[in-house]
């Protein structure tokens, strides 16, 4: 048998090949937290991971994918039900109606898209820009959705109220005067066939019986008046169709039309006997061109001018502090804003797996000298020691070392003994060597970490890194 082969037959001696190489798997070796480990050469390894070599370019990303929270997933489903059918209505009250709704469907299927982590996880940022842009329009045509649910009931009695008090006014300012015109001259008429029928019997102001100049002056004014009276009902009857008419049924845009074809029937001077009647008061002319300012008071009498222009309609209502409006306005910003909080936390981060880091294991000394000359030392006596090795065993001499730092190297191979398998205590109380190769090489780590941080070098106080526990390994 080799030397490296016998077995330890002294008493109390439980080694076996002291000097046989472990076998270990590969480990790493970092000198920037101070631990050192061996690879299954026996050298310190420079790779920064237990991944051989050949693999370390070959990365894996196995990292957990977060996980989506069920119910929130549920819940944001359902709100962005109710939300898109809301931003489909309303985007259709400002825009055609296929382009209203095919619009408003798009926004909020890339708004429940981003908001349930489906897209864009490469670009928080984007994302969340993303989100609020939709979620401003979707508040926005939404609030028409609302507003018209608040007030369907009184919007369509107040809209066509307008419009039937808009065509009574417009009845009291141009055709009622007419019809009184011509109950005026209706009214004179038959007073003077009474007062024509009282000189005919002796009662008039001559007091003379027949038909004198008296009575054919009266007959005369009579006649006048029958003719005036003749025109003005003419007129009166032919407007009458364009006036009065049944309203019941009919949409507020069917009277406003109603009452413009009116005007048109309606001439300043329509009274030929009557030249001094304005049939048409000043405030109307022109109120049939829709580019005279002079449209729209008359249009504004009719519809709710809000509600004309309904891109802006939220901006009045709310401006106007009604009620409706504010309503609407918190009910769609709150969907909306629910929609995005359920966002923000729907997805579940992975528990990390990330092992714990190790804390390096030290050991602080005050020595004399720097710490590049205390290990030095010791080198230089496990060199002359190792040509007179005993029964292959490597032994430091403690009276070798400077004894100076006596106590100093007790604790540091103490230490190392109670970290390591590297050296031990035989019974005869000397420090033996079982693995020299790693042992001198933890102690060139050292000495070329302390020689480039040079401050702690020479301090009288240095800190040593002990290599990772290996007692658990065989040798």
């Amino acid at each position: 048998m080799s030397p490296d082969e016998n077995e330890c037959r002294e008493p109390g001696c439980n080694r076996k090949n002291p000097h046989k190489r472990r076998q270990q798997k590969s480990q790493t070796d970092s000198t920037k937290n101070g631990s050192y480990q061996t690879n299954n050469n026996g050298n310190n390894g420079n790779n920064g991971s237990n991944i051989p070599n050949s693999q370390t370019h070959n990365h894996i990303n196995t990292e957990p994918k977060p996980e989506r929270d069920i119910k929130l997933l549920t819940a944001l489903i359902m709100l962005n039900i109710v939300s898109g059918f809301t931003t489909m209505y309303g985007a259709a009250q400002i825009l055609p109606r296929l382009a209203g709704w095919s619009g408003g469907a798009t926004i909020q299927a890339l708004l429940f898209l981003l908001t349930s982590g489906s897209t864009l996880k490469h670009a928080r940022w984007l994302k969340w820009m993303a989100v609020g842009s939709f979620s401003i329009i979707s508040v926005y045509t939404s609030f028409f959705a609302y507003y018209d649910t608040l007030v369907s009931e009184t919007r369509e009695k107040d809209g066509l109220n307008r419009a039937v008090s808009a065509h009574q006014n417009l009845v009291n300012e141009i055709f009622t005067p007419i019809e009184e015109k011509a109950e005026q001259l209706e009214d004179e008429i038959q007073a003077k066939n009474q007062q024509i029928e009282n000189e005919v019997g002796g009662g008039g102001g001559t007091f003379i019986p027949g038909k004198g100049p008296k009575f054919k002056q009266l007959t005369r004014e009579k006649n006048q008046l029958q003719i005036r009276f003749n025109g003005v009902k003419r007129v009166a009857d032919e407007l009458r169709p364009f006036f009065e008419y049944e309203l019941e049924g009919k949409e507020p845009q069917e009277i406003f039309d109603a009452g413009r074809k009116a005007l048109a029937q309606v001439k300043p001077k329509c009274l030929r006997t009557e030249p001094e009647f304005v049939c048409l008061p000043e405030k109307y002319n022109g109120s049939l061109d829709p580019l005279n300012p002079k449209y729209k008071e008359l249009q504004a009498k009719y519809f709710d001018e809000d509600a004309r222009v309904r891109i802006i309609e939220p901006f009045l209502k709310i401006g106007k502090g009604e009620e409706a409006g504010i309503a609407a306005a918190f009910m769609a910003l709150l969907v909306d804003g629910c929609i995005i909080l359920l966002g923000i936390g729907i997805e579940i981060p992975p528990k990390s797996k990330k092992i714990p880091k190790k804390i390096p294991k030290t050991i602080t000394l005050r020595i004399k000298g720097t710490g590049t000359e205390f290990l030095d030392k010791l080198l230089e006596v496990i060199d002359n020691n190792k040509w007179s090795r005993i029964d292959q065993e490597l032994f430091i001499i403690q009276e070798e070392l400077s004894q100076e730092n006596k106590i100093e190297y007790y604790k540091l191979l103490q230490k190392l003994s109670n970290e390591t398998k590297w050296i031990e205590k035989n019974e005869n109380n000397q420090w033996v060597i079982y693995d020299e190769e790693k042992f001198t090489d933890w102690v060139i780590k050292e000495d070329e970490r302390l020689i480039q941080d040079e401050e702690k070098n020479n301090s009288n106080i240095v800190t040593f890194y002990l290599p990772n526990n290996d007692k658990e390994a065989e040798i």
